[in-house]
């Protein structure tokens, strides 16, 4: 699939590349603000929004940005959450069928097993527009996602700076059958491969939850005590690594003798602190303020008759402790 790189352009919300690879964002938690209510062509639609799981940090807030602009558009919304399971998913795209709402948006925690929905939705004319992952079949009318890929290889390249190229590396992997989480494994190894040779990788199969990377991480210390660095593929599972690294006895602060670093993904207020305390090193930060804006620009777009940006695809920042406290960091703007 051709995806452009193409970031949103209004200047009091949206994000701007920077340096091919970094994103900053200009403004707080204000919508793409052009039109008011009166004025969009949004006004009085019904929103039918099936969430990919409100127990994880970064949903909640795109989840809460999104409901924010729909409400200054005149919108009605409905949130369905997932609960970051696809059988709950499928289910709620039933329901949302049966209402027959003028707009769904959809991020499936298995876009395989939601393509059946998405034929129905196409097949009664709702606009679909989808969230970070696609199915293999069916339309939509606008995909919006992170460029996982880049925030993987992001990530080993963050691993092999603090390891000095050399050394095991757990890798702690969401959900098999997601495809953040096969993205950010996909680029992980391949930036390995090419770059890093004396890199080991053991990956730990944590299905995004923190109890089970806190037994996983137990576990392979068990197996291996040697471990160089540990990344993990969102910041709600370095919840389970610290409590595991804690648990043995291997949980020392950045800069402390004995210290094992340790990478997140997300850029959560909660990485965020762990890397102001030095129980975590970096963060792979991706945007949900971005990320909403852009979609819900998309709807805008597409019921004005203006041209839509079939695919938006954006950029990861790396997030270390000299950059943490940025403005520019989403968790940053939340939880104040």
């Amino acid at each position: 699939m051709d995806t452009k790189t193409r970031m949103p352009m209004n200047r009091r919300t949206l994000m701007q590349l920077a340096a091919g690879v970094a994103f900053m964002m200009t403004g707080a938690l204000a919508a793409p603000g052009a039109a008011r209510a009166e004025d969009s062509a949004l006004k009085g639609k019904n929103l039918a929004y099936i969430a990919f799981g409100l127990q994880y940090e970064y949903q909640v807030t795109l989840v809460d940005h999104v409901k924010k602009l729909a409400a200054e558009k005149g919108m009605n919304i409905s949130v369905y959450d997932g609960k970051g399971d696809p059988s709950t998913q499928t289910t709620q795209m039933l329901d949302v069928l049966s209402k027959q709402p003028d707009i769904i948006l959809l991020n499936p925690v298995d876009a395989k097993l939601l393509q059946g929905g998405v034929r129905k939705a196409n097949e009664a004319g709702i606009p679909l527009f989808m969230l970070e992952n696609l199915p293999p079949e069916g339309e939509w009318v606008a995909y919006n996602t992170f460029d996982d890929v880049a925030g993987g290889r992001a990530a080993a390249d963050a691993v092999a700076k603090l390891t000095g190229g050399k050394g095991l590396v757990l890798e702690v992997r969401g959900a098999i059958g997601s495809g953040q989480s096969e993205k950010r494994y996909q680029g992980f190894h391949e930036q390995m491969e090419a770059k890093y040779p004396d890199i080991k990788i053991e990956t730990l199969k944590a299905e995004w939850a923190a109890d089970t990377a806190q037994t996983l991480t137990v576990d392979a210390f068990t197996r291996d005590p040697n471990v160089a660095a540990i990344w993990a593929h969102n910041d709600e599972m370095i919840r389970g690594v610290v409590s595991a690294l804690r648990q043995i006895d291997r949980l020392k602060l950045a800069g402390e003798e004995g210290h094992i670093p340790v990478i997140g993904f997300d850029g959560t207020p909660l990485g965020l602190q762990r890397i102001r305390e030095g129980t975590q090193t970096a963060d792979v930060g991706q945007n949900p303020f971005s990320m909403g804006s852009s979609i819900v620009e998309q709807m805008e777009n597409h019921f004005s008759g203006k041209p839509v940006e079939k695919n938006t695809l954006i950029q990861p920042v790396m997030i270390w402790k000299e950059n943490v406290d940025s403005e520019e960091n989403w968790g940053n703007m939340v939880k104040g």
